[in-house]
């Protein structure tokens, strides 16, 4: 029964990076269940065995490849843990850059989900979902600015919660224009400046 089950595990990890490679390759419209069955190397029937339509394979790539970076992003490096808030946003803007600089898995999901994908019927809801995640994050901005003007560090002309709203437009900005250009593309080398320079024009100066 393990075998069994590990199998089964093995296949659906298959065709889930099977679709990756088609809905990037040929958009999601475009794909067809055939061709991720072939590059899956999977048959057609067992396509359908696991998932009913690429609708149910799209959201598994959002739950498990992009949705960790943006909508659920791993906001405990926000929490007050001894160093300073400002310095916290810094580190947590500076991860996400990271991830898309040396996760190649997790770029492919997001040039899908952001480029490839449309959100109409069935798959409109997954805009609500994503909308929900983002204020979320936010939220955990705010908390870390309101820490920053609590200790002084923060700036007098901006307010927790517009420089929270200001960075969480700013991240999805920078990502999505990062994804979108080359490697050797003038906003990806100056990327980490930016995230620098958008933190240090918060910071209360003295």
């Amino acid at each position: 029964m393990r075998r069994t089950k590990e199998d089964a595990a093995r296949t659906r990890a298959a065709i889930v990076e099977g679709a990756l490679a088609c809905f990037d390759r040929y958009g999601i419209t475009s794909a067809t269940m055939e061709q991720i069955a072939c590059e899956a190397g999977v048959t057609r029937g067992a396509v359908y065995h696991h998932f009913g339509g690429k609708g149910d394979i799209l959201r598994e790539i959002r739950e498990h490849v992009s949705l960790p970076l943006l909508d659920e992003a791993n906001t405990e490096l926000l929490r007050r843990d001894g160093t300073r808030a400002l310095d916290r946003i810094e580190r947590f803007l500076a991860a996400i850059l990271a991830t898309l600089e040396n996760d190649a898995r997790t770029r492919q999901a997001l040039v899908v989900m952001q480029f490839r994908c449309e959100y109409v019927g069935r798959m409109g809801g997954e805009l609500d979902t994503a909308a929900r995640n983002i204020d979320r994050l936010a939220k955990a901005l705010e908390t870390a600015y309101r820490e920053a003007r609590a200790d002084g560090e923060l700036a007098a002309p901006f307010e927790p919660e517009i420089a929270a709203i200001e960075t969480t437009m700013f991240l999805s900005g920078l990502v999505r224009l990062w994804i979108l250009h080359g490697r050797d593309a003038a906003i990806r080398r100056n990327a980490r400046a930016a995230i620098a320079a958008h933190v240090a024009a918060r910071r209360r100066s003295g």
